[in-house]
């Protein structure tokens, strides 16, 4: 995950709904910056516990390590002197962006602002610097990361200010799904069946982690569902859609299965589903794209009244304690 998570109206698939009421933009570039941390940090915060909670129900999984990575490329060239000041990064070096509370990286003793110059004692590459943003790089390094971590403990050597520091990170299993936060006005989010991808607008409407956690949720819902499969046939990777299901009445029926699911696993990861009816009210209040049915999805205020059945049925469950399965 690297400062760049998308649900197509809060729902997911590739409608669009334009974000109610804009917030005032950050003003300059350090501004700008600072409301994308703290937005890469929730997102990163939230995909962690879901990821680690569910990976039983996961049909792709790796050894993780829960942080948010990013790059000095990666960041235009307005934002990039900011980013590198504040966070000593340079060219495609992997720099630590989030390491969520209870993760590998943070029980490693990584923090925020760290830079990752080698794993195993091998250096990773630099890159040159770009005059246009540039996530490839970056890429690379992570790949070489997740490589040296899917064997178990990994050890890395870091740049913290003016000292190089040594650290070992023991991942865990967890969901082996990315998750990006795209810059954009667009209350948007999707899966592709290798990632998830939420907007920033999406992510600072909702209000709070249980919120954000509807929302990654669902999108987790459709891969753990194989509503979306990844494929690199021709050498280039796509979504593929099950043909099998087919039509706005199948679309409907898999966005409700999403909804149900995905609220199991926020629930699972502790999350409480309660929030999960007002927030869809909330949202066909602030706008009306979503107050009325679409192609595929129900009505604002339809989902929120089958989402409280669903919310029964979990706390029927917890109070029976018996296992919340979807």
């Amino acid at each position: 995950m690297a400062c760049v998570a998308a649900l197509g109206a809060v729902a997911c698939g590739g409608s669009q709904a334009s974000a109610p009421v804009p917030a005032a933009a950050p003003e300059g570039p350090a501004e700008r910056l600072s409301a994308l941390t703290r937005l890469d940090q929730s997102v990163a915060r939230v995909a962690w516990r879901l990821s680690e909670s569910n990976v039983d129900l996961c049909p792709v999984v790796r050894q993780s390590a829960g942080w948010a990575l990013h790059a000095a490329n990666q960041y235009s060239a307005e934002l990039r002197p900011v980013a590198e000041e504040r966070f000593g990064l340079v060219g495609d070096l992997p720099g630590v962006l989030a390491a969520p509370p209870g993760s590998p990286a943070d029980q490693a003793g990584l923090r925020t602002g760290d830079l990752i110059v080698a794993v195993g004692g091998a250096s990773l590459p630099e890159g040159s610097l770009r005059d246009r943003p540039r996530y490839e790089g970056l890429a690379a390094n992570i790949a070489t990361l997740d490589a040296a971590l899917s064997s178990g403990p990994a050890t890395l050597s870091i740049r913290r200010g003016d000292q190089r520091l040594e650290v070992t990170v023991t991942p865990r299993r967890a969901c082996g799904y990315e998750v990006q936060l795209n810059p954009s006005d667009d209350l948007n989010a999707h899966a592709d069946g290798r990632r998830l991808f939420i907007s920033t607008a999406l992510a600072q409407f909702a209000a709070s982690d249980d919120e954000l956690a509807i929302i990654l949720g669902h999108e987790l819902a459709h891969n753990v569902l194989g509503h979306r499969r990844w494929s690199e046939t021709g050498g280039a990777g796509r979504t593929v859609v099950d043909r099998e299901c087919a039509g706005a009445q199948c679309g409907g029926d898999r966005e409700r299965q999403a909804d149900r699911t995905g609220l199991y696993l926020m629930a699972r990861a502790g999350y409480q589903p309660g929030v999960a009816a007002p927030f869809w009210r909330r949202f066909g209040e602030s706008n009306w794209r979503v107050r009325y049915p679409q192609l595929a999805h129900a009505s604002a205020g339809t989902r929120a009244l089958r989402l409280e059945q669903v919310q029964a049925e979990i706390e029927a469950l917890k109070a029976a304690g018996r296992p919340l399965e979807p």
